[in-house]
């Protein structure tokens, strides 16, 4: 059941995607807006920084000389990394595994990769300062939600689980119990537009929603190219 509520959800969220896409297309090609980046991603807190990436596309309405709001549909790639974290030693019946010598507790190093890659929809406004004609520094700001479709955790040195586990594992990072699919959050950008309609900036998404109970939420950082048509 809850698998069917997942991909009900999901193709409806696919579908808005598309019906923006071609709204897009339908509305002229010369506001059609394609955006490329790369960076970093974590989560607030100690976990450490992954590589990050998007590929987006979206249509760019003009309300005057300065002013502009642009949805998009992109394909987001996040994670975070959690590297050195202490944990039990068990043996293979459960029982916690005590130094011989000294008789205090042995305990391992666990480490953890993970990535998680979202169909995200951000509208944002946009404020264009011109500087020289067809030269304009950029700055937007917008509200982005999010819905996770796939990506994988890998687990080393968990000395809690049994057998070739106590090595090595891995997961799918949605669908297990706890975790959550959907993420929101706010985007900013900043950045300069060329005459060729060729913008190069920054930009960063921060999270609003932990990725699980009690967890962290989703914090990113890319290097962006996009060109609008």
């Amino acid at each position: 059941i809850m698998k069917s509520i997942f991909l009900n959800r999901w193709f409806r969220f696919v579908a808005v995607g598309f019906l923006l896409w071609a709204s897009a297309s339908s509305l002229g090609a010369q506001n059609v807006l394609f955006r490329v980046g790369g960076g970093f991603a974590s989560h607030y807190g100690p976990a450490k920084v992954v590589g990050a990436y998007k590929i987006g596309i979206g249509y760019e309405w003009e309300f005057d000389q300065h002013w502009s709001v642009t949805p998009s549909l992109n394909l987001y790639g996040k994670g975070w990394r959690q590297p050195d974290r202490p944990v039990r030693v068990l043996d293979e019946d459960g029982n916690q595994v005590f130094d011989e010598e000294t008789g205090e507790p042995v305990v391992g190093v666990k480490s953890q990769r993970t990535s998680a890659n979202y169909l995200e929809l951000p509208v944002m406004f946009s404020y264009y300062l011109r500087l020289a004609p067809s030269r304009y520094v950029v700055f937007s700001a917008g509200p982005y939600v999010a819905c996770g479709l796939f990506g994988k955790q890998e687990t080393k040195g968990d000395t809690e689980r049994p057998g070739a586990e106590k090595m090595f594992y891995e997961h799918q990072t949605f669908g297990r119990a706890g975790v959550r699919r959907m993420d929101a959050g706010l985007q900013v950008f900043s950045g300069y537009q060329f005459p060729a309609g060729v913008c190069i900036g920054v930009e960063a998404d921060f999270g609003f929603i932990p990725t699980r109970k009690n967890g962290e939420k989703n914090v990113s950082a890319l290097i962006s190219l996009s060109y609008k048509l």
